[in-house]
């Protein structure tokens, strides 16, 4: 469990917050940073930052407690004067408490759901006369990423109700049409105007699909670009190797990696990204994020020849001997029968 948060900068407030500014920043950055919507790597941290912020500051007794001692005296509780502990032992589950307040505040845990009810809360405020329409009906519309990539027609259905005016209720299945142009960004909005629930009343709501990639085996979406995890050893990040990437229109691509390969290096390769929406002959680019991958042993003789191969001499500076020593090992190394060059580049 996290420790050392300020839950009010985390919230952006002042310590003179009462509870209105308290949920208005919760529902602020709840929604901005919520990992359906933000597929940046840092949003997922920040959303349970947020979450364990709003939760304490939201109940009046975990507030007041985290105001006077902090949050060790929060979590760890404080001595009672008989041995034991006192205070709420507040305690945050990474996997289990996000979703559950999501839920209790917005009364849904699709965040697209929850932006909609607030677009609607908006319009009823600021609409004279607000239609008399029925609700929208908002369903993620999951693509795989191939599909995204090439743009497809996609054949979705939904289930809506009808009200009788006998009042009773029945149930039609709909069947519609998603038009998927190539490389339409996350959360793109598919609105079919008038298929929503029915009543005699009020006039269908719209159904809205949105745009949401599954989860790839090689691919994770950025924008317009794509990123590939590297698993790198350490040999290959030292003197070169070339990287076989299968890209999403089924070529084989083959990347150089020349320089010396540091922990956290990416390499780029221009163009090889989603196409871009507006122009889809031109595409984003293909990020490689390399991991090394250390050994677990090494022996002495491996210890000797990797500090022989840091310190050797420039060519200028060796000794005839060394030539020679040099000259012999190689020949050695790349032996058709005996050496070991072949094994080195597997």
């Amino acid at each position: 469990m996290t420790r050392g948060l300020d839950y009010y900068e985390v919230m952006g407030l002042t310590r003179s917050a009462n509870d209105i500014d308290i949920r208005r920043a919760y529902r602020r950055l709840a929604l901005k940073y919520h990992p359906d919507i933000n597929r940046e790597r840092a949003a997922h941290d920040e959303f349970l930052r947020i979450c364990e912020a709003y939760e304490v500051l939201s109940d009046p007794r975990t507030k007041g407690f985290y105001d006077l001692y902090g949050e060790d005296a929060l979590k760890d509780g404080l001595p009672d004067g008989k041995g034991g502990l006192k205070g709420p032992m507040y305690r945050f589950s990474p996997e289990d408490s996000p979703g559950a307040i999501f839920q209790r505040f917005f009364g849904t845990n699709n965040p697209y759901e929850a932006l909609e009810a607030l677009s609607s809360q908006f319009e009823a405020m600021t609409s004279e006369e607000p239609p008399a329409k029925g609700k929208n009906k908002v369903y993620p519309l999951e693509l795989t990423l191939e599909e995204i990539f090439h743009g497809c027609l996609k054949k979705v259905t939904h289930k809506r109700k009808v009200l009788l005016f006998s009042g009773e209720y029945t149930e039609e299945e709909r069947t519609l049409t998603v038009d998927v142009k190539p490389g339409l960004p996350t959360g793109t909005r598919f609105v079919f105007e008038g298929e929503g629930n029915k009543t005699p009343k009020k006039e269908p709501g719209p159904v809205i699909f949105v745009l949401k990639p599954k989860p790839h085996a090689r691919f994770v979406r950025r924008g317009s670009d794509l990123v590939h995890k590297v698993t790198m050893p350490l040999h290959h990040a030292l003197i070169g190797t070339s990287v076989e990437v299968r890209t999403l229109d089924d070529r084989d691509l083959k990347v150089p990696i020349a320089d010396i390969v540091r922990p956290g290096s990416t390499v780029v390769v221009p163009g090889e990204g989603m196409p871009l929406p507006a122009a889809p002959q031109t595409r984003g680019n293909m990020i490689l994020e390399i991991e090394l991958l250390f050994p677990t042993h090494l022996s002495e003789t491996q210890k000797m020849l990797l500090r022989s191969a840091f310190f050797l001499p420039p060519p200028t500076e060796q000794n005839e001997d060394q030539k020679k020593a040099l000259r012999d090992y190689e020949a050695a190394f790349k032996h058709e029968l005996k050496g070991w060059a072949t094994v080195f580049k597997r």
